[in-house]
């Protein structure tokens, strides 16, 4: 968003004022006028939805508007405003107003001074996913960023959202606080972060199964028809739940809603206590089948604490017209998919075969199918996120960063004789970087340093800064490991496997390593 900053004189001035008033005589500054909200479907079958807002104005003479160009947890360019249609401004009495277009992802309404407007609008909603909005006769997925007009303003304003289904549809479910009304499809939020960060389902066909895990309600929600029942799924996950709490000491939400669209292959997008991902609804009938699942429910779950809340400093505040630029998704996307796998594997859903077969197909993929890999460093795969480049010219930092995970995590056990882990380091990480501030690049290498005790940052700038090709022997010696003998699929020649000889002590590694987290 555009910074509006006030002048150093009025700033003097200010201050010079609180500083003389006497003591109790100083005002809060009154609260800020919320945005408010309302989504209609009047005609759900074209694929569309409106949305009215009430506009707080100040009285000023003109508001400028804006619409996100892209969804944080997603990281492409998507122009919403390409979807706005019928954009209408007018006065509390029907006085139609005056708008321009400074930008396309802005409008510019004359205001005449009143002190609130109305604005109304159409969007396009042609497929509902974890990225996209969609209606259809019987369902409705409202993503934020892609949903949400705004204030163009640095202030943090409250705004109220409410629903108006049709008929016949459940009420909507949503991470975002109810309004103190307590009426169904009435919620409020705290700022348009949050409100841009909380996805909403609505529809005919949905059910909700609700469990308490680690002190806080979980919302397992099916939107459509599913065949795993909701409260199968709920005893499923609680055992992982249980082990992200060991893991972390404790859980900072007392709400969070696995949001869950039936119809389309696994995927998610984090948000701050939800998220959003798209499944088939059925259960996962083999062993490799239901580790899979868990380590996919595990990673999201994980990015509560990981990039929610703690985070790269250069993703928050959000800047939702530009694109932000950071060498710390490895971090947010490839460490989160590493403790995903790790502590699926150690709540007891999966074995450590299924936990090392996982870990193979990473290495695997690194290896054969990224070739990227010797071009493009890890940081830059980061930092290139937004960019279209080919196959051969890039790295996933969701194929790479969880091996460099395991590599960084058998130094640290080594350097320390298993005292220290990457789990102290993500620990302290939270401890020092979650919040307001953020983390650089810097600090991130410092921290671990602190955490392991020992100094881990040429180690570091190799794995993540260089297109060296990674050095397995000593994460094999530690855990007892070898790669399976090579074979006609050259696949299998990066198949991890126990060392048939592992030591005593390699084993009590492996052991330690997969066992229940300890905070």
């Amino acid at each position: 968003m555009v910074r509006r900053h006030r002048s150093f004189t009025s700033l003097v001035a200010l201050v010079a004022l609180i500083t003389c008033a006497p003591a109790g005589l100083v005002a809060q500054a009154p609260a800020l006028a919320p945005l408010q909200y309302t989504i209609r479907f009047p005609e759900p079958a074209a694929k569309t939805f409106d949305v009215e807002i009430v506009v707080p104005t100040d009285k000023r003479e003109s508001v400028e508007l804006m619409m996100a160009i892209w969804s944080p947890g997603f990281y492409g360019i998507q122009n919403y405003a390409d979807r706005v249609s019928a954009f209408v401004a007018k006065a509390p009495d029907g006085t139609a107003l005056d708008v321009s277009r400074p930008k396309p992802s802005r409008w510019m309404v004359q205001t005449g001074g009143r002190s609130s407007i109305v604005v109304s609008y159409t969007l396009a909603a042609p497929r509902g996913s974890n990225l996209s909005n969609g209606v259809t006769e019987t369902s409705a997925v409202i993503i934020g960023p892609s949903t949400y007009i705004t204030l163009v303003e640095t202030a943090r304003r409250p705004a109220e959202v409410r629903l108006e289904l049709p008929a016949g549809w459940q009420p909507a479910m949503t991470s975002l606080d109810a309004a103190p009304d307590r009426q169904p499809n009435h919620f409020v939020a705290p700022d348009y972060d949050i409100l841009a960060d909380s996805p909403i389902l609505a529809g005919a066909v949905m059910s909700t199964t609700e469990f308490t895990v680690g002190g806080a309600k979980h919302y397992w929600t099916y939107l459509g028809q599913a065949e795993w029942d909701g409260a199968k799924v709920a005893a499923a996950i609680t055992p992982l739940i249980e082990e992200h709490v060991r893991f972390w000491g404790s859980l900072p939400f007392k709400k969070y809603v696995f949001l869950n669209i039936v119809g389309g292959g696994g995927s998610g997008v984090e948000h701050l206590n939800s998220v959003a991902i798209t499944t088939s609804g059925r259960e996962p009938t083999t062993p490799d089948a239901r580790f899979r699942n868990a380590a996919f429910l595990s990673h999201e779950y994980f990015h509560a604490m990981n990039v929610k809340r703690l985070r790269p400093v250069e993703l928050g505040p959000f800047d939702y017209e530009n694109a932000p630029v950071t060498t710390g998704l490895w971090v947010a996307e490839g460490l989160t998919s590493y403790f995903g796998d790790l502590l699926a594997a150690r709540s007891g859903v999966g074995s450590r075969a299924d936990y090392l077969a996982l870990t193979s197909k990473h290495i695997a993929d690194l290896q054969l199918k990224q070739p990227g890999r010797l071009v493009q460093t890890l940081e830059q795969s980061s930092s290139q996120m937004f960019e279209r480049l080919p196959a051969d010219k890039k790295v996933d930092y969701y194929v790479k960063g969880p091996v460099v995970g395991l590599l960084l995590d058998a130094r640290i056990r080594h350097l320390t004789n298993g005292k220290k882990s990457m789990d102290d380091v993500m620990r302290l990480e939270y401890e020092r970087w979650s919040g307001a501030r953020g983390y650089t690049a810097e600090d991130f290498a410092q921290t671990m340093s602190d955490a392991a005790g020992v100094d881990m940052k040429d180690y570091l700038r190799a794995l993540v800064a260089t297109t060296s090709e990674l050095d397995y022997a000593e994460m094999l010696d530690w855990f007892g490991l070898r790669f399976a003998a090579a074979t006609d699929d050259p696949a299998k020649a990066w198949t991890l496997e126990v060392r048939p000889d592992a030591s005593a002590a390699q084993q009590a590694h492996l052991d330690a390593f997969l066992a229940r987290s300890k905070k």
